[in-house]
Order: structure tokens, then sequence, then C-alpha cells
């Protein structure tokens, strides 16, 4: 039960949102599917004077472009499964929306859009969207801007997102040198938040190139991409535990919760690492 009073927002119009965000800023948070922001709320970790709710503007289109592949922030993970846009053009996310934890309830009302921009670092979305080198649109009552995942994620829930901007959608990159890509999670219980995510892709272009993104290791995604020639694909031992170890000095000093403390999380990465860009390069399962 949410124990402060609040004026609710559902405005018509993105105009009135950029409106709205501009009067308040700090003191108006966004709903979207009200996953994340409802139970902060009830627990008394967020308490705004204003909230202003994404439900009646058209923000749930999955739009296929020459270039990207645009997907509403308020599409929610039951829509990324159903898309034949996302499963051909986006495997990494339509496997990470596959295991999204809570089951039917919190497919058919998360978003994806609400999840980055919620940015817990346990979070699944995260972690993938840096592994798909995602753009993110914002928009304010100023204009729109175009943020990468690389400086959208700041911090442990903080995003390049200023108190004025909303999310309006999130851009993928088309990539037809794409030839397969891994997504996995790892989790005390069936129920609980991951303690560590991983999210790779290989692809095949001019040079071989891997795309490696750790999430709820440390306080925001850590990702790198390789680049290499066929002898990856040949030998790659030395390009695994390379990879590995690279991966968790990304990490940095980690991240700690209730399920986990830093050196946990920090020392469970390279072992899953390996596991997974082993899959990604030989389809071997160690």
């Amino acid at each position: 039960m949410i124990g402060h009073y609040f004026d609710f927002h559902q405005p018509t119009e993105l105009d009135e949102v950029g409106a709205l965000l501009a009067a308040f800023r700090e003191d108006a948070s966004v709903l979207g599917g009200g996953t994340m922001l409802v139970p902060s709320m009830s627990a008394n970790l967020v308490c705004p004077g204003h909230v202003i709710s994404l439900s009646a503007l058209r923000l749930d289109e999955i739009v296929l472009g020459d270039t990207h592949l645009h997907i509403g922030a308020m599409t929610t993970y039951a829509q990324l499964l159903a898309s034949r846009f996302v499963a051909r053009h986006a495997p990494l996310l339509a496997a990470m929306a596959a295991q999204v934890t809570g089951g039917a309830s919190i497919r058919n009302q998360g978003t994806l859009g609400g999840a980055a921009s919620f940015a817990n670092p346990s979070s699944d979305a995260p972690g993938c969207l840096a592994a798909l080198e995602a753009e993110f649109e914002l928009r304010s009552s100023q204009g729109v801007r175009h943020v990468a995942a690389q400086e959208f994620f700041i911090d442990a829930f903080c995003t390049a997102r200023r108190a004025d901007e909303f999310l309006v959608g999130i851009r993928v990159p088309r990539d037809a040198t794409l030839v397969a890509c891994e997504y996995q999670k790892y989790k005390a219980s069936a129920s609980s938040w991951p303690i560590v995510t991983v999210a790779c892709s290989l692809h095949r272009g001019e040079q071989i190139s891997v795309r490696l993104a750790v999430g709820a290791a440390g306080r925001r995604p850590a990702y790198r991409r390789f680049e290499s020639d066929e002898q990856v694909l040949l030998a790659p031992d030395e390009f695994i535990e390379h990879a590995a170890m690279s991966a968790r000095d990304l990490v940095g000093e980690g991240w700690s919760d209730e399920l986990a403390d830093a050196d946990y999380r920090r020392a469970v990465v390279p072992g899953v690492v390996k596991r997974h860009l082993r899959i990604l390069l030989t389809g071997t399962k160690t």
C-alpha cells in the first residue's frame, strides 16, 4: 500500500508529458508498467508528489526501419516475445525477454523502457541493451536527444535521463553480420533477481567481432566489443580466457545486495563468461 498522497497525471500527448516534467522535475516520477515504481512507492523508497502515466500514449509500437529496430518505451516483454521483427533482427532481446522472472503478470505488464529507466543493477534489461549497442530516445519540452547505452547507464539506479526528460523509445541497430547470440542469467532461486547476467553475440563481417556484456555483477553493465580474425573460431581458448578476465575487470568494485555481495558476484563472472563464450564460438556446452 502506498502511504503518501500524490497527484496522478495521464497525459494524452507527448508534449503534455514534457510540460509536466518541466514543471515538476525531481518531484515527478514517470509510470510505465508499474512493476518497478509501484513497489518502490509502497516501500517508501521513492515518494513523488506527482506520478505521470504514459499509458494513454502509443509508445508500445515495434517498427522496423532501414537501419534500426525501433521499440517504444511502453513495449512489454510479452510484446517483444510476440514480435517477428524482434525474433528476426534482435534475437538476443527475445532471449532476454523469455527469461524475465515473474511469470505472465510481469511479462504482460513490465515494459522494456521502464526496466531500462529504473536501471536496477540486477535487472535483465541493462546488460542485454548494452550488448545490443542500443540507443535511447529521450524527449523533453526542449526537444529530443539520443543517448548510446554506454552513456545511458551511469550508476546503480541512475541513468543519463534528466529530470525534465522521459524515455520515448529504444533503437536497436539492424546488423546483417550477426551469426549467433547467447543470453543467460544466474540467480539464487527461480523467483529471485539475477546475481550475474551474460549477453554475448558473434558477428562476421570484414573481421570477426564478439560483443560481451555482463549485468548484475556491477553497478552498471560491463560491456566490451572484441575484434579478431577467423583464428578465434579455430582456436578460441586463449580468447575466451582473455575475455573472461577482461569482463571481471570491467565489473569494477561490484554490486552488493541481499542476494549476494560484490566479491561473490565478481568471482562468478569469469566462469559464466567462459561457459557462454564457448557455447557462442563452438556450440559446445561445458
